[in-house]
Formats: structure tokens, sequence, C-alpha cells
């Protein structure tokens, strides 16, 4: 089920009462620990006033719903999965993340901030492809995918970023990844350094706000935030490419037959 919950903001005067909404409060910045003082100032930004103006124009003219569901139906035939049910929340937020699930009301839901979209379909359906790998896995697991252990949440990350590089290939790492390219440079040219980091810690969540929070305060000197998706993403590619395997292959793989020293 899919639930636009910006679809009554027809132009940018609506915009403040809306982030002000107790229902912004609950999906967004309860969740995502997001400062409300940052209201004021984003809507005094004309780059983010214009980003969100593009997602007005993208739910005018397109029917969002139709259009994410036929995306999930189009996924499950690809992976031969399918998914018993699952529920999106598409929201206007304040430009500082992409997409993340949490529990809400006591259920998993995801939520799809539309101006990090801006305008941009193949966007769209990268985050689109990387969350649906997530339902696949919490369906499969019966379990808390990504606070359990850090191993795992390194392999659920990197089979949602692998299979956005098969749904579009030949991007960029950092676009499948959500990072700057500087992250993924970094990573590449540390990764023992981050394996010596992790070692002892897989099979706990002691480290988890080190490599994947965006504004984790890091314990591991001068390593850049959300570096496990892109270690993640480097192994599972590195998995796949090594044994010629899809991700429909791998969905429901432990992470430990992936991540091995």
């Amino acid at each position: 089920m899919i639930y636009n919950t910006c679809i009554n903001i027809l132009s940018i005067d609506n915009l403040s009462n809306y982030l002000n909404s107790d229902l912004l409060n609950e999906l967004y910045f309860i969740p995502k620990k997001v400062d409300k003082e940052l209201i004021n100032k984003k809507l005094s930004n004309l780059e983010y006033i214009e980003k969100v103006n593009r997602a007005i124009s993208l739910y005018k003219n397109l029917n969002l719903e139709k259009y994410i569901s036929d995306k999930i139906a189009n996924f499950e035939l690809d992976t031969f999965q399918r998914i018993k049910s699952y529920k999106m929340y598409l929201i206007i937020g304040l430009d500082t993340t992409t997409i993340y699930s949490f529990k809400y009301k006591g259920e998993d839901v995801s939520v799809l901030l539309l101006e990090s979209i801006d305008g941009n379909m193949e966007k769209l359906d990268i985050l689109l492809a990387h969350e649906f790998t997530h339902w696949v896995r919490k369906q499969s697991f019966q379990r808390d995918i990504f606070e359990k252990s850090l191993g795992e949440r390194f392999i659920v990350e990197g089979i949602g970023c692998n299979y956005s590089r098969e749904i579009f290939p030949d991007k960029k790492d950092c676009e499948y990844c959500l990072v700057n390219n500087s992250v993924v440079t970094w990573v590449k040219n540390n990764i023992d350094k981050v394996e010596e980091k992790m070692m002892g810690h897989l099979e706990t969540n002691e480290l988890m706000s080190d490599f994947f929070y965006m504004f984790a305060d890091t314990r591991i000197t001068k390593m850049p935030a959300r570096v496990g998706y892109v270690y993640g993403y480097l192994k599972v590619k590195d998995y796949l490419e090594k044994n010629n395997l899809r991700i429909r292959d791998i969905i429901n793989i432990d992470w430990k037959e992936i991540l091995t020293f």
C-alpha cells in the first residue's frame, strides 16, 4: 500500500503547515532525528524550494501510487519474489535523506522523500529497487535486518545497492550507494582499515552508527559517514562477479555466506 501524504500540497504556500504537522513529526522528524528548527532555514532556500516545486509537479502529472506499484510488480517478476504486503509513505521533508525504513504504529514502513528525487525518474527507480530488496529480506528472515548485527546490515545494504546497479547499469558507484564520490574513493583506498575496525563486531550492532548513520558521532577517526553502504556494495559486487550471479540468486542468502574472512 502506498500513501501519498503530500498530495494536498498544491503550491509552496501549503508547505510550512505540512512540515509542522503531527504526521510529519512522526514520519520524519522523530525517526530521522531532524531538528525542526531547520524548517525556516529550508523555506528560505531557493534551491530547496525549486526541488519541492518539482516534487509537486511530479505527483500532479503522474499517478505515483500506480507507478510505484507497477515497478514493484516488475521487480517481483525479475527476482522471482512475491511481497505479501508493504507500506510506503510518500512525503516531502527537508532534503536531508532519500528513503528509509522504520516502525510506525507497530508496523515496518518505508518513507520516500519526494524532493530528494528532484524530478528524476531514474533516481526514483534506483531507490525503489534498493528498498524492494529490503522488503524481500525482511519477509524471508522475519527479523530486524537493519539493527540486529553489523555484518547483516553490510550485506542488506550491499544487496540493495547492487540491485539498483542491475536496474540501471553504467552509473557511478556513488549513485548506487547514495553517497558522495569522495566516500567511495575513501573506502576503496582504506578497505583494510575498514575491515580492521569491524573485526570482532560483525555479530553485534555496536558500531552501527559509525558505519551507517548520516550524522554519526563516529568513534572511528577520519572515517566519513555512511561508509557501510559502500563497503557492503563492494563486497556484494565482488561476490556476484566472482560467482557469475545476479541479485535474484542471492537476495535471500545469509549474510555470512558473503561476508567471510
